[in-house]
């Protein structure tokens, strides 16, 4: 944990533990400010992140921080004084809508990311079936589905049931059927799923959820801003239907702050109706304070993201947003192919979307992300399998990021294949083997808890 805490540190920074006795100066506060984002810009600049970063643009950042500097003091819970942020929430929510189907009737609201617009999906789909009678509900998620369908349980209490993937790492729905029960409020499917980058079938998803009386909930905060154009491009047009046209689809997540490419942190989250939408909703007229009511988990929300999310989707229009899809596509070729090339690589599942995927039968997977890391990029680990993957952005392929990729990729499997032994117990690959190859997992529970600890701690 001493090396850990040592890597989260800033190099000679001055740790502040108390309120100054007098306030800076502007001149000051700026000039820290200005030299911590400087030493740090490097990181995501130059399109090596996977994900994290998806538009970067200079002219499109600074737009944004205009907007935001416009509607700073600004707050959605007082409509009545600031009238321009119910007119950016309500306009992004109906954009959105149409975008994913333009199907009447369909309603939402704005989250601050796609974690609670999953919150409030499995909140509004228990408060919603516990009216009909269901006092013990539960949900069936794929073991691929997002963590935050776990959160939601453990918030909630809504009974998490897993079902597991096929060969395709997609949802087995067959298998899903089996697990359903009286008390069964909710099938997930996911479009995309992190991990992997598969489409779930959600047609037969939702099918089935109709079939039985119960919802169906698309997790497309990863993919709802970048599918619907992806679908568009030469060779992607075989992406599986995900959205509000598939009949039996209650509700969706999309994320603004990822490929709606708006400031972090915004989301999206959609329902087929009002009266489901209305389960999501938190009122109490009887407070000494006054009536309350708020649409989501939060009461005050900073105004500011939404007038950066509304610019944003105003600004890109639908030909940026095509534009955008068409430049991912054309590294995710790049790199599937590259991939499929390489004798000792293969790709974890066949992935039509921006995640790509990949393993290592002969090598350390994570010696391979060490030896990218070292060449500035920036990849996820996972687990079950052991493999690492690359989200990829806008800020990647504006900058010839497949080029930059394979490259880096071909350089860094050379140094592997010619001293395989090097690479098993340094840097991710002993961190990463070490902590997915524990059977105790509550060893690494209490690892993780560490960590967020030293997050938290000046």
């Amino acid at each position: 944990m001493k090396d850990l805490e040592k890597e989260l540190r800033i190099k000679d920074d001055i740790v502040i533990r108390e309120i100054p006795a007098e306030g800076w100066t502007q001149e000051q506060i700026l000039e820290l400010m200005e030299k911590l984002e400087k030493a740090e810009e490097h990181k995501w600049k130059t399109g090596k992140v996977s994900g994290c970063v998806y538009h970067g643009g200079d002219d499109h950042t600074n737009m944004m921080s205009k907007v935001f500097s416009l509607f700073a003091l600004t707050n959605p819970l007082h409509p009545d004084v600031f009238p321009s942020i119910r007119k950016f929430e309500s306009e992004i929510i109906g954009m959105t809508a149409e975008m994913l189907g333009n199907v009447p009737g369909v309603c939402g609201a704005l989250t601050s990311g796609g974690t609670e617009s999953i919150l409030m999906a499995c909140k509004a789909h228990r408060d919603f079936y516990l009216a009909k009678g269901i006092t013990q509900p539960e949900m069936i998620v794929a073991d691929s589905a997002h963590v935050a369908f776990h959160k939601a349980s453990h918030y909630f209490g809504i009974k998490l049931v897993v079902a597991p993937s096929g060969d395709d790492y997609c949802v087995d729905v067959a298998a899903m059927e089996k697990l359903i029960t009286r008390n069964t409020v909710l099938l997930v499917g996911s479009a995309p799923s992190y991990a992997h980058g598969m489409v779930d079938d959600i047609t037969a998803i939702a099918a089935l959820a109709k079939k039985r009386g119960i919802g169906c909930h698309v997790d497309a905060c990863l993919g709802g801003y970048l599918l619907p154009w992806l679908k568009q491009v030469d060779g992607f047009q075989n992406i599986p239907d995900f959205d509000f046209r598939v009949d039996g689809v209650t509700s969706m997540s999309a994320d603004t702050h990822k490929y709606g490419y708006s400031v972090k942190g915004t989301s999206v989250i959609l329902f087929r109706n009002e009266h489901l939408r209305r389960s999501m909703f938190y009122v109490n007229v009887n407070w000494n304070g006054g009536i309350y009511a708020s649409p989501t988990i939060a009461g005050s929300r900073p105004g500011a993201l939404v007038a950066t999310t509304w610019a944003s989707l105003m600004g890109m229009g639908k030909k940026g947003y095509l534009e955008a899809a068409a430049s991912i596509a054309k590294m995710q070729q790049e790199i599937k192919q590259g991939i499929m090339e390489m004798d000792d690589l293969e790709l974890v599942g066949d992935s039509t979307t921006m995640v790509l995927a990949f393993k290592s039968e002969k090598y350390n997977i994570f010696g391979v992300k060490t030896l990218m890391g070292e060449r500035g990029w920036n990849l996820n680990p996972l687990q079950k399998p052991n493999s690492i993957h690359i989200c990829i952005t806008y800020n990647q392929a504006r900058q010839n990021g497949g080029e930059k990729f394979m490259n880096d990729l071909k350089e860094s499997m050379d140094l592997i294949r010619a001293d395989p032994k090097k690479y098993e117990g340094v840097g991710d690959a002993y961190v990463y083997g070490l902590a997915y190859g524990l059977p105790d997992r509550s060893l690494i529970e209490e690892m993780i808890m560490g960590y967020l600890d030293l997050c938290l701690t000046p």
